[in-house]
């Protein structure tokens, strides 16, 4: 006669293959594994939506209106460690969920992919909180500790990557005047002459706005600029 399901397991329990758990450590097991689970999409949203912030405030968004050579140089500014420990939690998240045996039917790519797109419309919806404006302000007045440097880095310059900020300071008919200079005396402070794309209209600019330019310093000074774009954030 077939050995029962339940025959086999006292079998295995009698010989110390199974041990007995009270049900006091599997509520506790829950418990845990909910909170770590909880902290994790927490962590995912917040790394996910700092990201979303991170690109539209530094203005690496811009570069994707600027045809091939701006989406290039937007994949090479994208904040890449952001985005790996985005999936690493993701991945994390679901070796928790299959570790407590739930959902464990689904194929692994298709719960990542479902993870995955949660976790983008849970970090677009905290990205348009002022949350990330919130604790930038606080890292550039030096008040935010441990995170205070990536958000520091919003504003980094990007000039070795050809991407420059500023102030426009002179108007002419082919050129403009950009300066910027943001009291921290670093690598982005200075003040360049701008020779823009074919078919931009300076006459559009006035003085005082703010603009992105992205281009080759040709000179000292000057940037040959392939894109153009007010940048008010």
């Amino acid at each position: 006669m077939t050995t029962s399901i339940k025959e086999r397991v006292l079998e295995k329990i009698e010989r110390g293959e199974v041990s007995m758990r009270s049900r006091a450590h599997f509520a506790l097991q829950t418990a845990l594994v909910a909170a770590l689970l909880a902290l994790a999409a927490v962590l995912a949203a917040f790394v996910g939506s700092f990201a979303l912030f991170s690109v539209r405030q530094s203005g690496a968004d811009l570069l994707l209106g600027f045809g091939g050579r701006g989406v290039a140089t937007f994949f090479a500014l994208f904040p890449w460690f952001s985005l790996a420990l985005l999936l690493a939690l993701l991945v994390a998240i679901e070796l928790l969920v299959r570790r407590f045996r739930l959902g464990y039917r689904t194929p692994l790519l298709v719960a990542l992919a479902a993870l995955a797109l949660s976790a983008a419309a849970l970090a677009y919806a905290l990205a348009a909180t002022p949350l990330h404006s919130a604790l930038l302000d606080r890292a550039d007045r030096g008040e935010l500790p441990i995170l205070g440097e990536f958000y520091e880095g919003v504003h980094a310059g990007h000039e070795g990557a050809g991407v420059y900020r500023g102030v426009v300071t002179t108007i002419a008919e082919e050129r403009f005047g950009i300066a910027h200079e943001d009291g921290d005396r670093d690598t982005d402070d200075g003040s360049w002459t701008v020779v823009p794309p074919a078919g931009f209209d300076c006459a559009s600019l006035h003085e005082g706005e703010r603009v992105l330019v992205a281009g080759s310093l040709v000179a000292t000074s000057t940037i040959q600029a392939y894109g153009v774009r007010p940048y008010e954030r």
